[in-house]
This record gives structure tokens, sequence and C-alpha cells, in this order.
């Protein structure tokens, strides 16, 4: 596999002339782009995790000393060669002593001695990645509490009230524990994961290997996607949370390049003590679950992300009427919009992901209940490889679960279906299309009967066996919707969005809109045109 270059430098000349030198592709190098200061530099190794790193010392915002002290903390395994002018020698020699593999001055700088350079630094990475590679391959998996310590760390920490004194454990664990230690809580995405049980072996012992490396600590898988991993307090001044972290990238990284795993991690802060254990394993999995709003492969920690509104307020009633009366109207616009807002919500609020998925699962509930009757022909073509319920059930981040919604209501509602009459029996589905066209004229009941040539009782039963709704109920939800989209879109006064949707009466209208949006109409405008500007 290629090995990914990253070039930072200030001059825009320096970065397009060692681009074009080097031939990278026919020696095994990707350039995977070129950063003009450190912070933007930062921005591309998040995204692209480069192996190599050629970078300038002097430049703004961020410089390369400062570059290579971040690089070194949070990606140890990236290799870095600094680009040097003849001033630069104190420079220089700091970035030695931090670890840089060599440098080279930019004044005299040869194509040839750069490549060269790079393929020396390459064949390092590859060497060294090669003993690691079969390291995790042929070591037998161990825990590293031969005492025991770790085989009990599943019971402990679902087992509850715990105490120290009625455990057996053994001196060494004793003190572990009573010195303290820092939670940490280790998932692997199952879409990522391939099938057979041997990566989860290897995983392991990656763990082990990166224990021996750098630190000690006590490890066990709890269940198939998690492993806990204890790490002790340090003595040395360094914060244990901080340790943690620095840990939880690498074997992310790790594990991504030797393994081929996607992995997110969640640390509580330090804590002390066995009977600790399940409450800190708890704050660790809310930290953890963070991943669902802010995407994978990264490190949380527990208290950086608190719930901002309660969950009763991620769907409020008004959002939820608006959703009804715009999937009644088949409005593919209307319904993004709400569903904009809603997920909106849900990204702030960061709550429980099963309390998300089950708001998810209302979500599809009220959408089906809204569609089905227009379109319950596709929904079974939808649902012919999997349920739409399951499809919701395995949603692992908020951003695909809104696109995988904005899709199915273009699948339902796109290609001209607005304002559709379904599969009601035809002359209901002609009355609700001309309901739908001439709402502000005064439709009565009587009306509408003598329109499909029926009573009004033998119609007033009719339409709400078909649709499951009242008449009048049926004729507010048209009117109120209108009005909801007119108070949003238009300047006009209440009074005068009254009359344009049928109502004569103003209070009237008031009292109805009120009933279904759960808010007066001043109070709607207000309320979603803050939120939407």
């Amino acid at each position: 596999m290629p090995l990914k270059v990253l070039l930072v430098d200030d001059e825009f000349l320096v970065r397009l002339g060692i681009k074009s030198l080097i031939d990278w592709e026919q020696h095994q190098l990707t350039y995977v782009g070129d950063a003009q200061d450190g912070l933007e530099a930062l921005e591309i190794i998040e995204k692209t995790r480069p192996d190599i790193i050629l970078t300038d010392i002097v430049m703004p915002r961020m410089n390369g000393i400062e570059l290579i002290e971040k690089v070194k903390s949070e990606y140890p395994d990236t290799h870095i060669i600094v680009l040097s002018s003849h001033n630069d020698y104190e420079y220089v020699r700091k970035a030695m002593k931090l670890g840089v593999e060599d440098y080279i001055l930019k004044a005299s700088l040869k194509p040839e001695e750069l490549l060269q350079m790079l393929l020396e630094v390459s064949k390092k990475i590859s060497s060294s990645r090669e003993v690691r590679q079969r390291q995790i391959d042929t070591k037998p998996a161990v825990e590293v509490s031969e005492n025991g310590g770790s085989r009990q760390l599943k019971q402990w920490i679902f087992q509850g009230n715990v105490k120290a004194e009625e455990t057996q454990v053994a001196e060494k664990d004793k003190a572990f524990f009573l010195n303290g230690y820092v939670f940490v809580l280790i998932t692997i995405h199952r879409n990522q994961r391939r099938t057979d049980s041997s990566d989860k072996m290897k995983f392991m012992n990656l763990i082990s290997l990166q224990l021996d490396k750098s630190t000690e600590g006590i490890f066990q898988d709890v269940n198939e996607e998690e492993i806990v991993l204890l790490l002790p307090k340090k003595k040395e001044g360094i914060l244990p949370v901080d340790e943690a972290i620095r840990f939880g990238k690498e074997i992310m990284e790790a594990a991504r390049r030797f393994i081929n795993l996607s992995l997110s991690i969640g640390i509580s802060e330090g804590s002390q003590g066995i009977e600790s254990l399940p409450d800190v394993y708890s704050k660790a999995k809310r930290a953890l679950q963070n991943y669902f709003y802010e995407g994978k492969e990264k490190v949380y920690l527990y208290g950086e992300h608190l719930d901002n509104i309660p969950v009763g307020n991620v769907i409020p009633q008004e959002d939820e009427t608006v959703l009804k009366v715009e999937l009644d109207r088949m409005n593919a616009a209307g319904i993004k919009q709400v569903l904009d807002r809603i997920f909106e919500r849900m990204e702030l609020w960061k709550g429980p992901v099963e309390k998300c998925i089950q708001l998810c699962l209302h979500l599809l509930h009220t959408i089906q209940n809204g569609l089905k009757p227009y379109q319950e022909d596709l929904f079974k073509e939808l649902e012919q490889e999997e349920p739409l319920y399951k499809q919701v059930l395995k949603f692992d981040e908020l951003s695909k679960a809104k696109q995988w919604f904005e899709q199915l209501i273009d699948d339902c509602c796109g290609q001209g279906k607005a304002l559709g009459g379904g599969n009601f029996r035809e002359d209901i589905q002609q009355l609700i299309l001309y309901m739908k066209s001439n709402y502000t004229e005064d439709i009565s009941l009587r009306h509408a009967a003598e329109r499909v040539r029926m009573s009004e009782n033998y119609l007033s039963y009719l339409f709400k066996k078909e649709t499951q709704v009242g008449f009048s109920e049926y004729l507010n939800q048209i009117r109120v919707g209108k009005a909801a989209e007119l108070l949003l879109e238009s300047k006009l006064p209440v009074y005068a969005i009254a009359e344009k949707v049928g109502y004569e009466n103003f209070n009237y209208f008031g009292r109805i809109f009120k009933k279904t949006m759960g808010v007066s109409p001043q109070q709607y405008r207000v309320k979603f045109k803050s939120s939407l500007s």
C-alpha cells in the first residue's frame, strides 16, 4: 500500500515545486495535499492520516515546531522530515530532539536527495510495520493482569454493589485500583469489522503489545463489540486523562492500519476502587455514544457534551402536526423543512443513542402512516430486502439517518406526486383533490356531498372510513397547514392569513390553529421564524 505524504510550507512556489519534483506514484508514494501553516495541516492530517510529513519551520499561525509537538503527541506513528533554511539551526536542533527523521535545506534542495530521504523513511516505516504485523498475527492473546484481575473485570462492572473487601483480589490488583485509574471503553464498529473472529483476537493482541510498549493496564472484552481498558494514574505529573487520550489515539491508528478496523473510544474521568467500576463504565459509555452525533474514529471524553434540550422537545407537537399536514399534501419540500428542524434539535440534544433511534422509529411510523395510503406499493418495494424499521435500527450516525429519511421522502414524494389522492376510492380521491385546490372557499359537508352525489351522513361515514379523519378535521388540517406556511414565508398579518386560507371568523381561526398546532398563530410565527433564522 502506498505511503501518504503531506507537505507543509507557507511559500506557494515551494509547495508547487516539491509537488512537481517527484513522480510520487512511481515510488509507491501518494501526495495527499499541502498546507500553508500548521493549523491547516492539522485539518488535513485529521482527514488523511499521512505517514510522512514534510514541514517548514517558520510559518504563520502555527509554526513547524508547534506542529511537530502536536503530531508527536496525537499521531506518534507519523514520521516527519523538516524543510529548513540556513538560519533555522536552533529550530532544527529542537525539531531533532522532538524525534523528527531528518532535515533538508530548502535553498539547496535537489529532487534526487529529497526522494532518497523519502525512500529511506518509507523503508523504515514498512520494516517496522511488517514486524508489528507479525507480532499482532502471531502473539498469543494475553490479559495484562496475570493474577486474574482482568478476567474479573466484566463481573465487577456488571454485577454492581461490589465491595473491595468482599472481593477476592490479588495484592497487585488491589494496589492498581487503590492508586486510581482511568476507564477507557473501545467499540469496534460492526459495519467495518470482517465476520471472522480472528480480527477480534488480533485487536486484543494489539492492545497487549501497545501496553507492553508504553504503559501498564488491565483490559478485557465485555461483549462482541466492546473492550474495556483501565490505565493507571501516573506519578510523573502526566494527567491520567491526557495519557488515556494519547493511548486511545495510538490504538485507534494502529487498529486502522494493521487490522483495518474502525474504532471509537469513550473515556471517563479518573476514579478509584473496584466499587466505582459500574459508574465509570456508564460514563464512558455515555461519552462513547457521541460518535453517533459527531463521527466515528475519535476519542470522546465524558462531560464534554451534555444534553442541551429535553427529549420531549426534540419533536414538538407543532412540528408533528405540520409534518402530518405536509405528508398528506405529499409536499417533499415541506416535509424536509420539518425534518431539518427535528434533526437539528437531535444534534443539539445529543441524547442516548437508543432514545434517538426510538425517535427515528417514531418519525418512520408517522411518515408511513401519512404516505402509505398514497404509496403502499412503493413501501412494499422498499421493504423487499429488509423492513424499513430494521434499517432504522441499524443507524450508527445521525448524519446518515438524516440522509436516509431524505431519500425516503424523495422516493415517496418525488416525480410530481404532490397533492396525490392515493389508494382511496375514486370519489373520495377526487373530493380530496378538490378540497386541497379550493380550501379558500366555503366548503361545507353539504356542498361536498352534493359534489359527489351522496347524502351528508353517508359521506361523513365514508370519508372517515377512507381517511381515518373526519371531513371537517381534514379540511382544517389543509387550511392550518397552509396558514403555517404563510406565517413563516410572508409578512401578512394573522387576520389576513386567516381570510386567505378560508376562515372569515378570525377568533375561530385562532382556536382551530391552536388546537391543531399547540400554539397560537402569533406564537408559531415568533417561535419558528427565530428557529429558522
